[in-house]
């Protein structure tokens, strides 16, 4: 499985792709001054897609260092929407906690065989409880006064991208082994029929 195949960037198309549904299915916004939640939603649905295929796909330390660039290409990206005096330092740090905990949450939520019937879920409360930690901690280095609700608006808008993201993530994995499958079957009757 750790050798690169075209099937395997489903991984990172299929959570893009149900971020974008989960947000264009949720109504009730924050105030971000700069900065969309539909942005920050396909940020984290990328990390995690990029995260899963080094992770599991490649089988390769490289996550970190996908991590690690993402953290900081988010931290400039968010710089450049955000018009405030920031050091990009003030941004890569909870991008960088929010990389690691979602290494942490793949690992042991999403590819965990002991909840494959419950990780959509679970990746969704995890995944809502630190998107609702990150927008907050995003909001106090921005200067932003968290709005009456934030907590509950955040923790749901959260949920909502995760779960669509986690069956982005389930869907394509299902197309990768069914595709794997295949490939070995072929081989299996190529060697047969020699």
């Amino acid at each position: 499985m750790n050798k690169f195949r075209l099937q395997y960037l489903l991984i990172i198309l299929f959570p893009v792709l149900g971020a974008l549904l989960g947000s264009l299915l949720y109504k009730e916004q924050i105030s971000t001054e700069g900065l969309n939640l539909v942005h920050i939603a396909v940020a984290a649905a990328l990390l995690n897609g990029v995260i899963a295929l080094f992770q599991y796909y490649l089988q390769s330390i490289w996550q970190w260092g996908a991590a690690l660039v993402l953290s900081v290409f988010f931290a400039v990206a968010t710089l450049l929407a955000v018009d405030a005096p920031l050091s990009i330092l003030a941004l890569l740090m909870p991008n960088l906690l929010f990389a690691l905990l979602s290494i942490v949450i793949i690992r042991y939520v999403f590819y965990n065989k002991a909840v494959i019937r419950l990780r959509t879920l679970l990746m969704g409360a995890c995944g809502g409880i630190m998107l609702s930690l990150y927008l907050a901690g995003l909001y106090l280095i921005l200067g932003i006064e968290l709005i009456e609700g934030f907590w509950q608006i955040a923790f749901v808008y959260g949920l909502i991208i995760y779960v669509f993201s986690a069956f982005g993530m389930s869907i394509a994995d299902l197309i990768i082994l069914q595709s794997e499958v295949r490939q070995l079957r072929k081989e299996e009757n190529r060697d047969d029929a020699q």
